[in-house]
């Protein structure tokens, strides 16, 4: 199973739910770079394994639970062994640990010949992690809630997206507490509703209509994160590697989700790798690049 990577073009943080979560209103663009996983059928027991030591194999781990939450939801008996190929940096804001599992729901499905409905599928997810729901489907998409709420969303962007990552990661619970103790941009941004359809800021839509648009230029100026700002005061670090995509000809630059993966969009495949090969002389070996594309709709 192909596992994808995503970037978040848009998150702004609502509010603070009573349940501890966030209220988020983002738009996720899965992209064609990411992990692998191995599933084969065992008699009993549900294992995992991967290349990257790194990286907690036990019930820590996402894709774990999702064999673990499937099985038990349909009372499946014997077992599977799973091997992740890890590409994605960890706690990168790249959705790696959410795409794992939404991975393992879909591959075990078939696997196991549960014939298990999407909704199914949606329910374990939703119960695990926010953005697993993105990732059983296939599409950019505009998710709400906690992220669980997935609206998919007509794409057409063709351009390069380089990945950057500093060599460290960033914390999500850290990341969301100092935007509540930063407030930066809490004001008026709770999504209104009128005659039973979901209003969204300005910029929302005009980053949907970029998208199915393939305006790249419209697109780059309408990203935006809430968990940028406090971030980039940790680590300005984030703040020169945007400055240096956007030096060496990005159409926009931001950081994804919680960090700290930095990302930018250009035209074509050459100016990204050409930036990239910059910022790894300007920055140092330390510097993780990667350049992609989007990941079409199979």
């Amino acid at each position: 199973m192909f596992s994808p990577a995503k970037i978040n073009l848009y998150l702004r943080i609502v509010g603070k739910r009573d349940d501890g979560y966030h209220d988020l209103e983002t738009v996720m663009l899965p992209l064609d770079f990411g992990d692998q996983i191995t599933l084969q059928l065992a008699e009993r027991d549900l294992t995992l394994e991967c290349d990257d030591p790194r990286l907690p194999t036990d019930d820590h781990n996402l894709a774990l639970q999702a064999a673990k939450r499937l099985a038990q939801h349909c009372g499946v008996k014997h077992g599977v062994k799973m091997f992740l190929r890890k590409r994605t940096p960890l706690t990168a804001g790249l959705g790696g640990g959410s795409s794992n599992a939404a991975a393992v729901l879909k591959g075990l499905n078939d696997l196991w010949r549960l014939n298990a409905s999407m909704e199914v599928l949606g329910g374990l997810a939703a119960d695990m992690g926010s953005d697993i729901n993105f990732f059983l489907q296939s599409s950019a998409a505009l998710c709400l809630g906690r992220g669980e709420r997935v609206e998919p969303v007509p794409c057409r962007l063709s351009g390069a997206i380089l990945l950057v990552n500093p060599g460290f990661g960033i914390s999500t619970k850290w990341a969301y507490e100092s935007w509540s103790r930063s407030d930066r941009d809490a004001a008026g941004l709770t999504p209104t509703r009128s005659s039973g359809l979901t209003v969204h800021p300005p910029e929302v839509s005009l980053l949907l209509r970029a998208l199915g648009q393939n305006d790249l230029p419209h697109v780059g100026q309408c990203l935006f994160n809430s968990l940028e700002a406090p971030s980039i005061t940790k680590f300005p670090v984030l703040r020169l590697l945007k400055d240096a995509m956007l030096a060496g000809g990005a159409m926009g630059a931001l950081m994804s989700g919680s960090g700290a993966t930095v990302f930018g969009l250009f035209g074509d495949d050459e100016a990204a790798t050409a930036c990239a090969s910059q910022i790894r002389e300007e920055f140092g070996p330390s510097m993780w690049t990667q350049v992609t594309r989007r990941r079409a709709v199979e």
